[in-house]
């Protein structure tokens, strides 16, 4: 059945619009259709118009678009919102990382030395030290909890 109607299809498809188009039975009863005459058993099939579509079957079909093209604009907004995050986490994860490195830095090493403005190493203070301690714990509750 596929192949008749599909066969039937494209000849409509591709036939000019006056051309006529026929429809042979052989032997065997197959259909065969054809823009050619195709000897004594013949007949013109003339296909039918499209039926005329109602008011209302246009407004669904334009409300079903106006719905799926709401719907894609959600979807992509909801990918972009998930890459977005995506990122995001990615970055508090570095910053977290970065922030526990500098906290173990801090409270391991033996002497803490920041560089002054000639790159001279400056050895910090008891004083110095804990707040830095303390502003690295900051910075740990900040991108890690």
């Amino acid at each position: 059945m596929k192949g008749p109607l599909t066969l039937l299809l494209l000849l409509l498809a591709g036939a000019p619009l006056h051309a006529d188009i026929y429809k042979c039975s052989d032997d065997h009863g197959d259909t065969q259709y054809s823009d050619v005459p195709c000897g004594s058993n013949r007949s013109i099939f003339v296909p039918r118009a499209a039926p005329q579509t109602s008011g209302d079957e246009v407004q669904r079909l334009q409300k079903t678009q106006r719905l799926l093209r709401a719907y894609e604009l959600e979807h992509a907004q909801e990918q972009r919102e998930a890459t977005s995050a995506l990122a995001d986490s990615r970055a508090a994860e570095k910053n977290c990382n970065a922030a526990r490195a500098r906290l173990r830095g801090l409270t391991q090493a033996r002497a803490v030395y920041r560089l002054d403005e000639e790159g001279n190493r400056m050895v910090l203070s008891f004083d110095e030290r804990a707040a830095a301690e303390e502003k690295a714990r900051i910075a740990v509750t900040q991108w890690c909890d």
